[in-house]
């Protein structure tokens, strides 16, 4: 499918990326691996006046420790993430989150940034342009109403990114750069759960940092999905213990992930939790997995990677 015509524009560093998002007056887009943005656009998802380049920024390339932290670039590619001699032995649930996502090919090119910040997906949203024109726009492309649930005036689209569960499951941190200046958030603070605009960033905002603790801990990544490559995750689930207490994090199933602590560690407790997360799942037929059956490997998933955690903790 060939690409709409647009400005290209290349940034040398965060504070020009932001100024020529401010020439655009809005009608650009940040441009880092492509991988999401890229297919967007040429179905028409995305229409952006000006892309604003961002690969040539070596401050955002950074992968190093400082203080404590294990502090990531948003520009750092998923197979070099990966490939971090920090992360498979600090961090299990991360190092399975990134060797499940896509294909080596992709990861070379993807970056954790991108994966954070992809947009929502829906299998009556990911279309054409023609196919959408011909079924009629839903409300996430500006229509009345879902296509999938119908007279709902919301969207149920999926957030879909592997490595923001593993990250949220470490406790991860951002800094965000704009117009209106640098802040710093936590990680779950970014969703907004509007499927519709899913993210809470503010125009112009560039992702400039993550920032994990560096602490070592057991940890598990489990996936749902119909091949065992490429596929966005239909249901995912990480899972990081540290000092006794854990966090689960569910995602592939509705606008934001969601998030459990394991404060009991105990048989009965890990049910508990894994049960909750099954009640609360709100999955649709989105997919081209049932509904029904994606919400009950909701705790399927949940107790194979609290188990797989728990085993490897011990």
């Amino acid at each position: 499918m060939i690409l709409p015509a647009f400005e290209y524009k290349k940034a040398e560093d965060v504070a020009s990326a932001i100024a020529l998002y401010e020439k655009a007056k809005g009608q650009a887009r940040y441009l880092a691996g492509g991988t999401d943005l890229v297919p967007l656009v040429k179905l028409r998802l995305s229409t952006p006046g000006t892309l604003i380049d961002l690969k040539g920024i070596e401050q955002l390339k950074t992968l190093s420790s400082q203080r404590g932290s294990l502090v990531i670039g948003p520009n750092v590619t998923l197979f070099e993430f990966k490939n971090h001699e920090l992360v498979r032995d600090y961090f299990p649930a991360l190092w399975e989150s990134l060797e499940a996502t896509s294909c080596e090919t992709l990861q070379m090119r993807g970056t954790i940034g991108g994966n954070l910040l992809q947009n929502t997906r829906c299998l009556l949203y990911n279309k054409s342009l023609e196919w959408r024109t011909a079924r009629g726009f839903c409300y996430k492309m500006g229509g009345e109403t879902c296509n999938v649930v119908p007279k709902a005036t919301a969207c149920f689209s999926n957030y879909c990114s592997d490595n923001a569960l593993s990250l949220l499951s470490l406790g991860a941190s951002l800094k965000l750069a704009g117009p209106e200046g640098e802040r710093k958030v936590k990680l779950e603070k970014i969703f907004s759960g509007n499927g519709r605009d899913p993210f809470t960033l503010k125009p112009g905002e560039i992702l400039t940092e993550i920032r994990v603790p560096l602490k070592k801990s057991a940890g598990a990544y489990e996936k749902l999905r119909v091949r065992n490559a490429i596929d966005y995750p239909l249901l995912g689930v990480a899972v990081s213990i540290q000092d006794g207490k854990g966090r689960v994090c569910v995602g592939g199933i509705g606008p934001a992930p969601k998030v459990y602590d394991l404060k009991d560690l105990s048989g009965a407790g890990l049910k508990e939790v894994a049960e909750q997360a099954r009640q609360e799942a709100r999955p649709v037929a989105n997919t081209t997995l049932s509904a029904g059956y994606r919400k009950k490997m909701v705790q399927v998933l949940t107790e194979r990677a609290i188990k797989r955690a728990m085993k490897e903790g011990k």
